[in-house]
């Protein structure tokens, strides 16, 4: 475990990796929660927040979904806050970050990881990328009203804890392909572009 957490820390000490890793991450969590209605439109115009029900943190309003214990006036946007659903949110786009940038460091290092191929490290990603929409894009049809989305209403909170576990799993395995491979001085470099 010691060698994976040595590889994220790599990753997570160059500043594009970082950037990189945090803006996927805001982008998903504050996706995940227009999805699920914790930030939705309405607002006053105002800036404010105001937090009276810290009482209801753990009280759940469905399956992975819990009651706001405040409420968040950001201008036209109004967030229902609601510290496990942000939890929830971050961790998973966290996941979705760290698995994009260790599925691109295996597609610009193939060699040096044994790979065969060039589109290896980003085939590996694409089942991280499909596990972290696994439980928004059953949100996306809901939010669009599309017929199927009834039949795929109840399925919605099953899907979070099978996206969590396949974005560890996924993730699992990039770092293990990355660990031994990847030196405190590795930056994947451009690839040339000679004929």
């Amino acid at each position: 475990m010691k060698p994976l957490a040595r590889v994220i820390l790599r990753m997570l000490s160059r500043p594009a990796t970082l950037v990189a890793v945090s803006g996927i991450m805001a982008a998903f969590t504050l996706l995940y929660l227009w999805l699920t209605g914790d930030i939705a439109e309405g607002g006053t115009g105002d800036w404010q927040a105001a937090f009276p029900a810290w009482a209801r943190a753990f009280e759940a309003r469905g399956p992975f979904q819990f009651e706001p214990v405040g409420l968040i006036g950001l201008g036209p946007l109004v967030w229902t806050f609601s510290p496990f659903n942000t939890l929830i949110a971050a961790t998973m786009g966290l996941l979705v970050g760290l698995n994009v940038v260790a599925g691109w460091w295996l597609w610009r290092t193939p060699r040096q990881c044994g790979l065969g191929g060039t589109s290896t490290g980003l085939l590996g990603a694409i089942p991280a990328l499909l596990a972290g929409g696994a439980c928004c894009a059953p949100m996306v049809l809901i939010w669009l009203g599309l017929p199927i989305a009834g039949g795929l209403a109840s399925l919605t909170p099953l899907l979070v804890p099978v996206a969590l576990l396949l974005l560890v799993a996924g993730l699992w395995l990039s770092l293990r392909r990355l660990v031994g491979h990847v030196s405190p001085t590795d930056v994947p470099a451009p690839r040339s572009r000679t004929p």
